[in-house]
């Protein structure tokens, strides 16, 4: 019955290329084409993907919307304090390349949204946004829900000169170090902090496994169970370079330190292919690979080698850019399940690891490397072609990169396409359309 449901949600998802800008995304290749047409493409992909962002995925409270269900058209809400601060990164980096002050200020009201949601006393998580999981996880927060956003908040502090906004998040972080560093007692902790926090009961989950055992705490269990390994409670944490971010706003190196020291760290847990396969939500069982979680670790690296001059780190990185790059189909496609051995279920496709590669092969490219060179124009391609039609019947898709799951809750088969896709998206091409600009294409 599973593969009959998932052949009907395959066949579904095939049909949506009749409403795209082109080829679906098994069939797209890089063409070569005038630079000036090249040029134009580039800008109309941009210009519409910021659209998109800008009267879609923006709510109305300046939240960010997320998983969109396009068989009842439907969204639903999915970590809303990254993906959030994603939407604002990539409405800044497209309002300065547009030059549309309008989409800054989205970025701003969206900027509004998220340092409403911090804790203040007398909560114990005071100096923390409220940066909870909505999904699975419900109400529980996640250390990367908060700096896998944190990065769209310097940089529209940077962008408007208005500091709440990497203040905010400057003070999330000093909780964070605060907080979550696993003691140097616990066996196997050192370098890493705890995923999980419980704002009802006002703790850190160093004993139980929310992801296997449930959201709701259960004391007898855990003491039956015992502690689980600390690599399924704590990890690197390095994604979103916080503490990068915050030695540079702040202007107190000690946070650089802290932030080198994580680098080090990550460097230490990395796997030959590149991938960080001890900590979730990679598998080392399974191999299954998380198509966003190791690039942002290396894109975090590549912060690490422009506060140091150190090449180990452009090393580490490029080590996973290549496995993206090698692992991902021959027209540039990413699947959301792709496995250390290059395999991949075909059920789910990723614009938002296609773009998020591209964005770390073009940082590898911008200080050095040349490796990256044809595969960042396939990424670039992909994003381009890959694109529901702005004309688009549903106002929902119109304009969206391609970032399919195909998920079945209580019994009902749910075809989404995510926000990601386009954040990431907009973020890439804007980059790529600069480095066109200073190489002179």
């Amino acid at each position: 019955m599973k593969k009959a449901i998932l052949a009907i949600g395959c066949a579904l998802v095939a049909l949506a290329p009749a409403t795209l800008n082109a080829a679906p995304a098994t069939q797209a290749k890089a063409v070569a084409q005038p630079a000036a047409d090249r040029d134009a493409a580039v800008r109309q992909a941009v210009r519409e993907m910021a659209d998109y962002a800008q009267k879609i995925l923006l709510q109305e409270n300046g939240q960010g919307r997320a998983d969109y269900n396009y068989v009842v058209s439907e969204w639903y809400e999915y970590e809303p304090q990254w993906h959030t601060g994603q939407l604002i990164w990539a409405l800044v980096s497209a309002g300065q390349y547009l030059e549309d002050p309008s989409l800054i200020a989205s970025a701003r009201h969206a900027g509004d949204w998220w340092i409403s949601r911090e804790f203040k006393a007398p909560h114990p998580f005071a100096g923390l946004v409220n940066a909870y999981h909505g999904d699975r996880l419900h109400h529980l927060i996640n250390w990367t829900t908060i700096s896998d956003g944190t990065p769209g908040l310097f940089v529209l502090s940077e962008a408007t000169g208005d500091r709440r906004y990497a203040d905010t998040a400057t003070r999330s972080g000093r909780w964070l170090w605060d907080h979550t560093r696993v003691p140097k007692t616990v066996k196997g902790g050192e370098g890493l902090f705890y995923n999980l926090f419980d704002p009802e009961r006002g703790v850190i989950l160093t004993d139980w496994n929310a992801h296997k055992q449930g959201v709701v705490y259960d004391a007898k269990e855990a003491a039956r169970v015992g502690t689980p390994p600390i690599n399924e409670l704590a990890r690197p944490n390095i994604e979103g370079f916080l503490f990068a971010d915050m030695c540079q706003h702040t202007g107190d190196k000690t946070w650089c330190k802290r932030f080198i020291e994580q680098a080090d760290f990550a460097i230490s847990k990395q796997y030959p292919n590149g991938l960080w396969m001890d900590f979730e939500p990679n598998d080392l069982k399974t191999g299954k690979v998380h198509p966003r979680f190791n690039i942002w670790n290396a894109e975090a690296l590549v912060k690490a080698f422009d506060l140091t001059g150190d090449r180990k780190y452009l090393e580490a990185a490029a080590k996973t850019a290549r496995f993206h790059r090698d692992t991902s189909a021959s027209d540039g496609t990413i699947y959301y399940t792709t496995r250390t051995d290059g395999s991949a279920d075909r059920d789910s496709v990723t614009g938002s690891g296609v773009a998020f590669n591209g964005t770390l092969m073009l940082l590898l490219k911008e200080r050095g490397y040349t490796e990256f060179d044809k595969a960042i124009e396939r990424a670039a391609t992909w994003i381009i072609k890959n694109r529901f039609s702005a004309k688009h019947p549903d106002p929902n898709l119109a304009g969206a990169v391609i970032d399919t799951r195909y998920k079945v809750k209580s019994g009902t088969t749910r075809l989404l396409n995510r926000d990601v896709g386009t954040t990431f998206g907009l973020r890439f091409l804007v980059d790529y359309a600069r480095d066109r600009q200073k190489a002179g294409k």
